[in-house]
């Protein structure tokens, strides 16, 4: 029988983790990160989608 356990350095983390995991309000840095997605808050949307409607134009004619 295979174990899941989890080192955690602090009572804090294992609080976090294992006790209140529903009480998480979003994500924390650590879950960010290991997403390997790269976030750019600078970024306009509605600029991006411009941008994509522009180039798929571009490519019909």
């Amino acid at each position: 029988m295979a174990s899941n356990l989890k080192g955690y350095t602090t009572f804090n983390d294992f609080q976090r983790e294992e006790i209140r995991p529903s009480m998480r309000i979003g994500w924390t840095l650590d879950e960010i990160e290991d997403s390997g997605k790269t976030l750019d808050f600078d970024l306009d949307p509605f600029e991006a989608q411009l941008w994509e409607a522009e180039k798929e134009d571009s490519d019909d004619e």
